[in-house]
């Protein structure tokens, strides 16, 4: 695996100013201008995209709405991280690997991708959290508003966690590297686990001996086989009662329907028959001839063949109505001898409980129950608890490996030997700087600032960072970074330590590192032929009108890829993602 990071393309565009840069990086580049011309701005940004916030990245009258995006290279594969406020993503071959907007959720992804296994304390101390971006690269970058005083404050929001550098830097040289943090991760995990299954033996212990607790202690023998044999018995007798009688209510819900629909056909039928009694009367009443309807107004004429068949209908309404009367007799008849035999499937099943209990030659069915459940008991806590047995061998052996493989990092020599090779390394390039003897770090310690002031101070910090990649580059397992060197001209650098400064610096991190330097101006005769040169000479000039809509082409497809899976993941419409993008850019 090769650790390397290349950064190759920085875009950054403003939509308010119409404005944007692209800017390709070689493997030595030399941003070249004097003081305001927007270098700071580009420095910024290279690491702002990840997910850092450096100082005053926003001051004056730069958009905080610009957008920056980075085209870099890790371990063979072209990636493209892109980041609008709050809003990250990352992608590799045009495709959205993941995107968040929520810093703790953009460190855990970001982090798996680079290695990076640092888990850093909250304030309160009642959790640890995956380490983001800002503590990886804070020994590649030196911002020119962050990275020179006596504090660490390359990045605002450092302390976010508690008692953070010692094992952030212990981390990033090899102290305690990455493989070191993983192995520790998954042996914190794998603890859990094993103490979750030895809680489970001890629950199955507890409870099984619970359950010989309430068993009789002196229990007769029994033939397991004619115990069986009476239980199946006794259970095919309970069963068969059983199917019996849930056939037998489902029989009696048939017949309740039906007696149902018979009692409200036989109030139909009645109130018919009366009825026609009633218009026979009516009829009867009056004289022969037409009469009117009063419902319907129509003409009907009332005459003998008219009575006669009023006649004839009711005395046919009068059959269905005792035929219907007869019917409903005989399903209450049938309902009835239903809910006898329920009863006495009933009192079959009631039996069947009380043999349960009855003691046959002074031997109750509960004493034979215990006999054999003594055994049962037995047999099943040998096979449980062995297979949890089993279960805790195997993670035992697992903790006792990711144990070993942590504590080799562990070892008393290497981190004597790595704690001297760091301590070494800042001697070296402080000497190699021209920091006085007595200005120098006695004592190194990672984490620590250099104790050097005025004019020694700049070189004293270079040789802390210049150390700190030496030894990550040695015995670490983090990312090598570009190195991003802002303004070194710091407390009044003269020409000759300007020089030593930029040449050490380029010498230094060129070997493993990609090299980034800002600079003012450049000590005479200084051989920058290695270097790749950008000038900036316009004020404010870190974003060109010429570059807008060409930056805006690489932008808008990732931007639109970015807000609809984001949208998505909010609940809201996909057409929002691409309404975003249109929105920044216009349609």
């Amino acid at each position: 695996m090769s650790r390397k990071v290349t950064f190759k393309t920085l875009f950054l565009i403003s939509q308010r100013d119409a404005s944007a840069r692209k800017l390709d990086l070689s493997q030595q580049t030399l941003l070249l201008g004097s003081n305001g011309t927007g270098k700071s701005r580009i420095t910024k940004n290279l690491f702002w995209v990840f997910g850092c916030n450096p100082p005053k990245r926003n001051v004056g009258n730069w958009d905080t709405e610009t957008i920056g995006a980075l085209e870099f290279s890790f371990d063979g594969k072209d990636y493209f991280v892109l980041r609008q406020g709050n809003r990250l993503g990352l992608f590799l071959d045009g495709r959205l690997l993941f995107g968040a907007q929520k810093m703790s959720e953009w460190n855990r992804h970001i982090a798996r991708i680079f290695g990076y296994r640092l888990q850093l304390p909250r304030p309160k101390g009642d959790r640890f959290d995956q380490a983001g971006m800002d503590y990886l690269t804070l020994p590649f970058y030196m911002d020119q508003d962050g990275s020179w005083g006596a504090s660490w404050d390359t990045y605002e929001n450092l302390g976010q966690f508690k008692a953070w550098k010692k094992p952030a830097f212990e981390s990033f040289i090899g102290l305690k590297p990455n493989a070191y943090f993983e192995a520790k991760q998954k042996q914190d995990e794998l603890s859990i686990v094993l103490n979750e299954k030895r809680r489970e033996l001890d629950a199955q212990t507890a409870a099984f001996r619970r359950v010989e607790e309430i068993l009789p202690e002196d229990v007769p023998t029994l033939d397991p086989q004619a115990f069986r044999d009476e239980l199946a018995e006794l259970g095919r007798k309970a069963t068969n009662a059983y199917n019996l009688q849930v056939k037998t209510r489902a029989k009696l819900l048939t017949v309740m329907g039906a007696r149902e629909q018979m009692r409200a056909e036989l109030q139909l039928a009645g109130a018919a028959h009366k009825e026609l009694n009633s218009d026979i009367v009516y009829l009867s009443d009056l004289p022969p001839g037409p009469i009117e309807c009063p419902t319907c107004g129509v003409q009907h004429e009332n005459s003998f063949h008219a009575r006669l068949t009023l006649s004839q209908d009711a005395d046919t309404m009068a059959a269905l109505v005792a035929e219907l009367q007869v019917r409903s007799d005989e399903l209450r008849t049938e309902e009835e001898s239903i809910r006898s035999q329920l009863s006495e499937i009933a009192r079959t099943i009631a039996d069947f409980d009380r043999t349960a209990h009855e003691r046959k030659a002074d031997l109750a069915l509960g004493e034979l129950l215990a006999a054999q459940s003594r055994r049962t008991l037995d047999e099943a806590f040998r096979r449980v608890s062995m297979e949890i047995q089993v279960n805790l061998t195997d993670l035992e052996a697992q903790e006792r490996e990711l144990k070993a493989c942590a504590k080799q990092f562990l070892d008393k020599h290497r981190i004597k030997t790595v704690q001297e090779y760091f301590s070494n390394a800042v001697a070296t390039f402080s000497q190699t700087l021209n920091v006085p003897s007595d200005e120098q770090v006695s004592k190194v310690v990672p984490g620590d600032r250099a104790e050097a002031g005025g004019s020694s101070a700049p070189r004293s910090m270079l040789a802390v960072h210049l150390g700190l990649l030496s030894t990550n580059a040695e015995y670490g397992d983090c990312p090598l970074f570009p190195f991003v060197m802002d303004t070194p001209q710091q407390s009044g650098q003269d020409e000759k330590n300007l020089r030593k400064m930029i040449e050490v610096a380029e010498r230094a991190a060129s070997a493993s590192h990609q090299v980034v330097l800002a600079i003012e101006t450049l000590p005479a005769d200084l051989d920058i032929s290695s270097f790749a040169v950008v000038p900036f000479e316009k004020s404010h000039g870190a974003l060109l009108k010429e570059d807008f809509h060409a930056v805006a082409e690489v932008i808008r497809g990732p931007l639109t890829l970015l807000s609809e899976a984001l949208a998505f993941e909010g609940g809201s419409r996909k057409q929002s993602g691409r309404t975003n993008a249109q929105n920044y850019f216009g349609a």
